[in-house]
């Protein structure tokens, strides 16, 4: 097993759908008198970073430079993501503000560790074109100036990434050399031809191929014939959750099995994949490896409630164990 890279040198900036995961805590000793359901008696509120701002988060826990494009509202939530970004040192330049849009918040409702109910307040619209001309301006700009190691595209079906500007940071980021990643959701699946890393799960393959698609080699061998030859993507790695995740390289597969052990929660999981996935490649490391190194990571971070980022030290002990 190879010594754990040094991402230190790594320039990477992640475009896709930010938002704020946030989490209210109470206790429920009672079912309401009004409807069969809990009552919450709330504790305590906590913000945190979430879709393709958690990614970048994991980017820079990694020990890479890392920043964040996408887009927020005018309202009180995009001035906490503001305010987040800032706490936890990510560049906030590369966010845009769209006035008729809110600003994504997933808020989830917990008691005793467990997740009661989940809000989400966002819009599904794609962004209107003067916005986003205006994030491919500042991406393009950046990647202008050079040093750029990687563009993860995190694709959460929230009107941020659309087939046009999906094609035109593609291009830029061929013309410049920079490693392009993708974690994909339905209704831009098949617009990122030419990407480096296609990285979808089994559910999103099995929605979109019209063939069954087990978590088996053959069954996924058969979609990633399909998969290289309507995007020509370089490499597939497909999460299968407790199965772990399969990889191919254009020549050769493999299924690597997951070292989880203990499941809190879920949440974030696949974030946490595509950052250490996107840094394993712009590093040197096989896709193979890559993917052995993203199971460690997603183990680590499923076993911890909410959304959380991975632990650098608790990588390099867990890996060099493996070694």
């Amino acid at each position: 097993m190879p010594a754990l890279p040094d991402f230190a040198a790594l320039r990477v900036l992640v475009v896709g759908d930010v938002m704020i995961d946030r989490y209210l805590t109470g206790r429920v000793d009672r079912i309401s008198p009004e409807a069969p359901v809990p009552v919450v008696r709330w504790q305590q509120q906590e913000d945190r970073l979430g879709g393709a701002a958690n990614v970048a988060l994991n980017v820079k826990a990694l020990g890479a430079w890392a920043a964040v494009a996408g887009a927020v509202g005018t309202d009180p939530n995009a001035a906490s993501l503001h305010d987040l970004l800032v706490a936890t040192g990510l560049p906030g330049h590369f966010i845009v503000a769209d006035p008729d849009r809110p600003t994504t918040v997933k808020t989830r409702v917990i008691s005793q560790e467990q997740q009661l109910l989940r809000v989400d307040q966002e819009s599904t619209e794609q962004l209107p074109n003067h916005i986003a001309a205006q994030l491919v301006t500042a991406i393009a700009q950046r990647a202008d100036e050079g040093g750029l190691s990687a563009l993860i595209l995190q694709d959460y079906n929230k009107g941020v990434l659309s087939p046009t500007g999906i094609a035109e940071l593609l291009q830029l980021a061929g013309r410049h050399g920079i490693l392009t990643a993708v974690d994909p959701k339905a209704d831009n699946f098949w617009n990122y031809r030419g990407v480096d890393l296609f990285k979808p799960n089994l559910r999103e393959v099995q929605q979109q191929l019209d063939f069954a698609v087990r978590p088996r080699l053959d069954d996924l061998d058969r979609a990633a014939a399909v998969l290289f030859g309507r995007l020509q993507c370089k490499q597939v790695m497909i999460t299968l959750s407790q199965h772990g995740i399969y990889t191919h390289d254009g020549s050769t597969s493999a299924i690597h099995p997951t070292p989880a052990r203990r499941i809190a929660d879920v949440s974030g999981a696949g974030d946490t994949v595509i950052s250490v996935a996107a840094c394993a490649l712009a590093s040197g490391m096989s896709v193979g490896m890559a993917a052995q190194l993203a199971n460690v990571a997603g183990a680590q971070v499923i076993a911890r409630p909410g959304v959380v980022a991975v632990e650098l030290n608790e990588l390099r002990q867990e890996w060099a164990r493996l070694g």
